[in-house]
């Protein structure tokens, strides 16, 4: 179901099974709309990462439990058990500006 302005009103369009989780999802599969960030295991570091860049580098179809492994915190360089989270950011966001940095991305 969509509002007059677009706008998708049907939240579970977009719902993550609990079970999955979002391992599974490739680069490819995420929406316009949704924003990549990356958690450390060890002090709990979190940060939004650019995937569009990371597709670039290691292509769309790669899962993001393909790209764990390659995860490293930016705050205490820990490599192991490190996971990623998944946002969604509004149409009116100045996310686009931030999408720019590379120092966001640590893959």
């Amino acid at each position: 179901m969509r509002h007059a302005r677009s706008i998708d009103l049907d939240p579970g369009r977009h719902a993550i099974d609990p079970e999955k989780g979002i391992g599974h999802l490739r680069l490819a599969d995420l929406g316009e709309d949704q924003i990549l960030g990356a958690r450390c295991a060890a002090c709990d570091h979190d940060n939004w990462v650019n995937r569009w860049e990371i597709a670039r580098k290691w292509g769309g179809d790669m899962t993001l439990n393909q790209l764990r492994p390659l995860l490293r915190c930016t705050r205490c360089d820990n490599k192991g058990n490190n996971g990623w989270r998944l946002g969604r950011i509004d149409r009116d966001s100045e996310w686009t500006n931030v999408q720019s940095l590379s120092y966001r991305s640590s893959v």
